[in-house]
Protein backbone atom coordinates (compact mmCIF):
# COMPACT_ATOMS: atom_id res chain seq x y z
CA UNK A 1 0.00 0.00 0.00
CA UNK A 2 1.35 3.57 -0.90
CA UNK A 3 1.91 6.43 1.05
CA UNK A 4 -0.90 9.16 0.70
CA UNK A 5 0.57 11.66 -0.80
CA UNK A 6 -0.64 14.69 1.14
CA UNK A 7 1.19 13.13 4.08
CA UNK A 8 4.54 12.45 1.86
CA UNK A 9 3.93 16.22 0.66
CA UNK A 10 4.44 17.11 4.64
CA UNK A 11 7.09 14.81 5.01
CA UNK A 12 9.30 16.24 2.17
CA UNK A 13 8.62 19.61 3.76
CA UNK A 14 9.65 19.21 6.96
CA UNK A 15 12.89 17.18 5.90
CA UNK A 16 13.36 20.33 3.78
CA UNK A 17 12.65 23.40 6.72
CA UNK A 18 14.98 20.95 8.53
CA UNK A 19 17.77 20.77 5.90
CA UNK A 20 16.94 25.08 5.75
CA UNK A 21 17.67 25.23 9.53
CA UNK A 22 20.59 23.39 9.26
CA UNK A 23 22.15 25.51 6.58
CA UNK A 24 21.07 28.43 8.03
CA UNK A 25 23.14 27.61 11.23
CA UNK A 26 20.11 26.52 13.63
CA UNK A 27 21.45 23.81 16.38
CA UNK A 28 19.64 21.41 17.83
CA UNK A 29 16.04 19.92 17.28
CA UNK A 30 13.44 21.29 15.33
CA UNK A 31 10.52 21.54 17.49
CA UNK A 32 7.86 23.49 15.86
CA UNK A 33 7.35 25.22 12.53
CA UNK A 34 5.21 27.38 10.17
CA UNK A 35 5.18 28.16 6.66
CA UNK A 36 3.13 31.30 5.34
CA UNK A 37 2.42 30.64 1.52
CA UNK A 38 0.64 32.78 -0.93
CA UNK A 39 -0.95 32.62 -4.05
CA UNK A 40 -2.49 35.02 -6.92
CA UNK A 41 -4.58 34.09 -9.37
CA UNK A 42 -7.62 35.66 -11.81
CA UNK A 43 -10.92 35.13 -11.77
CA UNK A 44 -13.23 34.94 -15.30
CA UNK A 45 -13.53 38.59 -14.90
CA UNK A 46 -9.54 39.21 -14.84
CA UNK A 47 -9.62 40.53 -11.19
CA UNK A 48 -7.08 39.14 -9.27
CA UNK A 49 -7.61 37.22 -6.26
CA UNK A 50 -5.02 36.08 -3.46
CA UNK A 51 -4.63 33.11 -1.59
CA UNK A 52 -3.06 33.48 2.07
CA UNK A 53 -2.62 30.19 3.98
CA UNK A 54 -0.45 28.10 5.97
CA UNK A 55 1.14 24.90 6.59
CA UNK A 56 1.90 22.94 9.72
CA UNK A 57 3.61 19.96 10.75
CA UNK A 58 1.64 17.16 9.37
CA UNK A 59 -1.45 19.31 8.54
CA UNK A 60 -2.10 21.00 11.11
CA UNK A 61 -3.11 18.87 14.14
CA UNK A 62 -0.10 18.34 15.92
CA UNK A 63 0.44 22.01 17.06
CA UNK A 64 -1.98 23.61 19.33
CA UNK A 65 -3.10 27.32 18.14
CA UNK A 66 -1.92 29.11 20.89
CA UNK A 67 1.76 27.96 20.13
CA UNK A 68 1.61 28.32 16.54
CA UNK A 69 -0.40 32.53 16.90
CA UNK A 70 3.14 32.63 19.78
CA UNK A 71 5.22 31.52 16.77
CA UNK A 72 3.88 33.92 14.61
CA UNK A 73 3.31 36.87 17.00
CA UNK A 74 7.30 36.62 17.72
CA UNK A 75 8.31 36.81 14.38
CA UNK A 76 5.96 39.69 13.95
CA UNK A 77 7.63 41.14 16.70
CA UNK A 78 11.30 41.12 15.40
CA UNK A 79 10.19 41.88 11.95
CA UNK A 80 8.55 44.91 12.76
CA UNK A 81 12.18 45.90 14.98
CA UNK A 82 14.05 45.43 11.97
CA UNK A 83 11.93 47.47 10.19
CA UNK A 84 12.13 50.44 12.55
CA UNK A 85 15.74 49.90 12.47
CA UNK A 86 16.09 50.22 9.19
CA UNK A 87 14.10 53.33 9.01
CA UNK A 88 16.92 55.37 10.99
Amino acid sequence: MSEDPTNAAYRQLEAAVEEVCRLEGYEGVLTEWVVIAASQRFDEDGDGITQVGYLLPSGGGAVPHHRVMGLLDYVQARMRAEVARDDD
